[in-house]
């Protein structure tokens, strides 16, 4: 299985491209699928492997399915890629992420979740895909809702990178942002239109670190929190996102203690 057809075209290598070259990057076949099983099929995954070096951290109960907390935590060698499924969403992939080498397979965002459903992750280590799954009973339906938001858009993003020991950097990033899935009602009980972000790039002192293709299963306003090995104090980090309507942005930061 070729690397790209799991991970799509890199987003770095185009990052300047005109927006319809950089829609062109996110699967749309595998995010626009209903199932797990039609969006791992979009992404070419093929004999899957239970692992117990996948770790996941959720809640047992989610009481408003529109933000769960979870976290994903590889300790397969050699991870490439995780990609998180929740089969019961009106689409089931919720992100695909890309680590290069320096960067630890160890990730935190908050998601939406339509019903009591399997939280499901992918793994893939070269050839191979590994697969681990977490259970979360869901209180309160997370991808509907309505909104009274008909304002102009306007986003913001606030990132941190800090030094946690003398080996690691933990990067955190809060995006405002409406994540509209396409499902939502506004007051008057019309649809929302879709708008969320679909590519975020992560670089270390300019270099490719992360990158991530998402779909409409991320919470407003995103959370993000990965992690690096071998960045010093003062290293520069930046962030940068755009959305499925076009809208971008960049941030740049410096690791602290």
């Amino acid at each position: 299985m070729k690397r790209r057809d799991f991970l799509g075209l890199s987003i770095f290598s185009i990052l300047l491209a005109p927006f319809n070259a950089l829609a062109a990057v996110w699967n749309k076949a595998a995010f626009q699928a209903e199932n797990t099983a039609d969006a791992e099929k979009g992404l070419s995954i093929e004999g899957e492997i239970e692992s117990k070096d996948i770790e996941i951290v959720a809640p047992s109960h989610a009481e408003n399915g529109a933000i769960v907390q979870v976290a994903v935590h590889s300790y397969i060698a050699n991870t490439e890629a995780i990609a998180i499924f929740v089969d019961k969403n009106p689409t089931a992939l919720i992100g695909n992420y890309l680590f290069q080498q320096t960067a630890v397979p160890w990730m935190v965002t908050r998601i939406k979740m339509a019903d009591t459903s399997g939280i499901k992750v992918i793994v893939k280590s070269g050839n191979q895909y590994f697969t681990a799954k977490q259970h979360v009973k869901v209180l309160e339906n997370g991808c509907g809702g309505t909104s009274n938001n008909r304002h102009p858009f306007k986003s913001s993003m606030k990132i941190r990178a800090r030094l946690t020991n003398k080996n690691m950097t933990q990067i955190k990033a809060i995006i405002t942002h409406p994540m509209h899935t396409g499902y939502g009602k506004d007051d008057l009980g019309e649809l929302i239109p879709a708008h969320f972000i679909q590519l975020v790039a992560i670089k270390h002192n300019q270099q490719p670190v992360i990158e991530m293709q998402l779909g409409t299963g991320i919470s407003k306003n995103p959370y993000l929190t990965f992690h690096l090995n071998q960045a010093k104090l003062g290293d520069k980090i930046t962030v940068e996102w755009h959305d499925n309507l076009g809208n971008s942005e960049q941030a740049e930061t410096t690791v602290i203690a």
